[in-house]
């Protein structure tokens, strides 16, 4: 049998645990709802249990696993494998390596949850093969991920790609780091289902959310409410979709990438539809016109298991 790893990529709300081998073929996966307001204790506990749950799907031993990774939201001191700061968890200086590691007694890499996507995109996905790409993630929050010279650029500090808290405008809605005007609380899942809400207590998003006794609105929500032609949902996608491309746009001006990958569930389950606007709007801030189109920017090809197969490739790349 080929090496086997194990890849967890954990979000605001939810989690995805996998075992794969080497070339990102999935043998077992468990996905599991993050409980609101859990502790870190909780949520770790949880997630060991879930990578249990993968390993036994894959008819694998954790002895056989050579490695554990992880993604997880926000600042992480890749070092020590602690999560610093994540704001949409309510996590501060939480050691997510250590407790894992005393629990499955296999080695684990943490990084963050976006910079981990991509990597999965640039190993097994949509990047394969890109020198130059940046990843932008549409969740709870949005993230952000560089490759350049084909490896993972996190920057003097661990924290390039901090994207979601660029700031576009500054008398815009408070952010959940605190400032005003940063992309994530301009465009993210959570700012679209605020700005639903103020806009029409009749919207069919929130139908759909009561009639599915959801206190969230999932990307499937969005996608629903899309579908029956809802006009405050129609609204509120199109204002985050131009505040996406002038993000798009500013990075290719920035960072002049070969690509830019787009994912998270919203562009995964809208995919083109969800891109295409984005891109459309990106193209027309480049500094320098790309008329062939050399610049691709694309949804993400991997679906649910991006960060965690990407989880898998910091595995096999740090151990």
């Amino acid at each position: 049998m080929s090496t086997i790893y194990a890849g967890v990529d954990l979000g605001g709300t939810s989690f995805v645990a996998v075992v794969a081998n080497r070339k990102g073929r999935v043998l077992g996966s468990s996905d599991c709802v993050t409980t609101p307001d859990a502790s870190s204790e909780e949520t770790l506990s949880q997630i060991g249990d879930h990578i249990l749950i993968a390993a036994k799907e894959a008819s694998v031993k954790m002895s056989t696993i050579r490695a554990i990774g992880v993604g997880a939201p926000g600042a992480v001191d890749l070092e020590r494998g602690i999560v610093v700061r994540a704001p949409n968890l309510g996590w501060t200086d939480v050691p997510l390596a250590a407790t894992l590691r005393k629990r499955l007694r296999t080695d684990v890499v943490l990084g963050n949850d976006v910079q981990v996507a991509i990597l999965g995109e640039h190993a097994y996905g949509a990047a394969k093969g890109r020198d130059r790409a940046v990843g932008i993630w549409v969740g709870t929050g949005i993230g952000g991920g560089l490759i350049a010279n084909g490896r993972i650029d996190r920057g003097f500090r661990g924290a390039a790609g901090e994207i979601g808290h660029m700031v576009i405008n500054e008398d815009g809605p408070e952010c959940s780091c605190g400032r005003r005007g940063c992309v994530e609380a301009l465009a993210s899942r959570s700012a679209m289902e605020r700005d639903v809400r103020a806009a029409s207590p009749e919207s069919a998003a929130l139908t759909i959310m009561k009639e599915r006794n959801k206190d969230r609105m999932t990307s499937s929500v969005i996608a629903r409410a899309l579908e029956q032609n809802d006009a405050v949902m129609r609204e509120v996608v199109a204002r985050a979709q131009h505040y996406l491309g002038l993000l798009a746009g500013n990075i290719v001006n920035m960072f002049d990438p070969e690509m830019i990958v787009i994912g998270g569930g919203v562009a995964q389950r809208l995919k083109e539809a969800f891109v295409g606007p984005i891109a459309d709007v990106a193209r027309s801030r480049f500094l320098r016109p790309d008329p062939e189109h050399r610049i691709r920017i694309e949804h993400a090809k991997l679906g649910d298991y991006s960060g965690a197969l990407g989880a898998c490739a910091l595995a096999r790349q740090t151990i």
